[in-house]
């Protein structure tokens, strides 16, 4: 199998180089012992201009070595060796200092013939913009398009991921949700691009008081919900009274008339067992008892 491996190369080497040079993807071919045993120029070019050396990524380099590092790929290209898989897919990011890039790797058996030979064809394709149009739309999909936000869908999928992350872990988890008071005579009496500022303002506050690790969200018209994971019951209440407070001196400029800006707050810290439903009922209840001691206030339970 390898004479045929090699007597491949040696017959067809001349139009097998002017075609994989004139490919603007990164292209190898190894034999079944891992070794690359051609590149193209675009491979050479790359490998050197990312820091790495001929002696790592280039002809007479084991390759399979080189893929230890990543087990997926390892085992990837070693079961289309095996005969066990005729496609290998894997996305990888490959940033750097200045600039996000992202990389799929495809990796097919070598056929000549319409025989498979004991090699493997490895290209790796330059999927940048395709993956940055993939960002840009998921999150236009999970944000709020007035504060930026998260949405509610994408809240409720976050608060199932840390419910579960919390309960492994046996961390506080708390919920806060935050309620506009009195936010329909806002907008009746001064309009609903006033509505519209006030909420921005509110989304600009709420965020820059909380962590990266929380989630922030507007759940609702007039609603908004965070989520803080390892945060107990003390930390919870000194986060919603600065928010409060915070909240009331807010201004906004460019309207003429001033509005007074209040909101109500209720929240709880969980641990151990605890389910999303009883979850939301606490909160809820947390926020009605906020509501009816007469607005402007936080309660914690």
């Amino acid at each position: 199998m390898k004479a045929q491996f090699d007597t491949f190369l040696s017959t067809s080497s001349e139009i097998s180089e002017s075609i994989l040079n004139s490919l603007r993807d990164q292209i190898c071919l190894i034999n079944q012992d891992g070794i690359i045993c051609l590149t193209n120029k675009e491979w050479t070019r790359f490998a050197l201009s990312n820091g790495a050396t001929l002696s790592n990524v280039g002809i007479g380099a084991n390759y399979l070595q080189h893929c230890e590092k990543e087990p997926a790929v390892f085992q990837g290209l070693q079961a289309i060796l095996a005969g066990k898989a005729n496609l290998f897919n894997f996305e990888y990011p490959c940033h750097s200092p200045s600039t996000k890039r992202w990389f799929l790797m495809q990796a097919t058996p070598l056929q000549a013939n319409n025989q498979a030979l004991r090699g493997v064809v490895i290209r790796h394709v330059d999927i940048t913009k395709q993956k940055l149009m993939e960002l840009q739309l998921k999150e236009y999909a999970d944000k709020d398009s007035l504060t930026s936000l998260f949405n509610r869908r994408y809240f409720e999928e976050q608060l199932i991921k840390e419910v579960t992350l919390s309960r492994q872990r046996g961390l506080y988890l708390s919920l806060l949700y935050i309620d506009v008071d009195n936010f329909k005579e806002i907008n009746d009496g001064h309009g609903h691009p006033a509505g519209d500022r006030v909420l921005q303002e509110l989304a600009l506050r709420i965020s820059d008081a909380t962590r990266p690790c929380d989630t922030t969200a507007r759940i609702g018209g007039d609603e908004f919900a965070l989520l803080l994971p390892d945060t107990d019951k003390m930390e919870l209440t000194l986060l919603a009274n600065r928010l409060i407070l915070d909240i009331q001196q807010l201004k906004i400029p460019e309207l003429i008339h001033p509005i007074d800006i209040t909101v109500s707050i209720g929240g709880k810290s969980f641990v151990s067992d605890f389910s999303i439903n009883t979850m939301a009922h606490w909160v809820d209840k947390a926020l009605y008892l906020a509501k009816d001691k007469g607005k402007n206030q936080v309660v914690i339970l």
